[in-house]
């Protein structure tokens, strides 16, 4: 099971890094693309606090610089990995807090299951924004990580 995520937060790491240079190299215009990003990566560190057990140093829904976001966005995909890497139990059962203070129990691998795909979703989004601005995003799907 750990090699298992450990592969898909490889390609969580990988398609951050694409659409992060895709944003870096393309004059972007509609602040939503920023705001999602933001949130992608907000919810990342978040979601690895809540599994060390440390309280969260963002909010859900901070906005930085088009910089700031592209750093946090590919160190927090990076520290999900270097987690993994140490990680030794992924079917423990952890108690935490969301955003608005209600507490909840949930297995480790639900909660990375949960982030890989919280990821796509907005990775989706950002890229459909792109489009509309007639920037071609990068491909992202996994089968073209695999192939890279």
């Amino acid at each position: 099971m750990k090699e298992r995520f450990t592969r898909l937060f490889e390609y969580n790491l990988w398609a951050n890094g694409q659409l992060a240079e895709s944003l870096r190299v393309n004059p972007i215009e509609n602040d939503k693309v920023f705001k999602l990003t933001s949130h992608l990566a907000n919810a990342q560190v978040i979601w690895l606090d809540r599994v060390q057990g440390q309280s969260s140093t963002v909010g859900v829904w901070d906005e930085y610089s088009q910089k700031e976001t592209l750093e946090l966005l590919e160190r927090s995909s990076q520290d999900w990995l270097d987690f993994l890497y140490s990680a030794e139990d992924l079917e423990e059962v952890i108690e935490y807090k969301n955003s608005k203070g209600q507490t909840y129990v949930s297995r480790i691998e639900d909660i990375l299951n949960h982030v890989v795909n919280h990821g796509t979703h907005h990775r989706a989004q950002v890229m459909l924004l792109l489009r509309q601005e007639n920037i071609d995003p990068p491909s992202l799907d996994f089968i073209f990580y695999v192939r890279s």
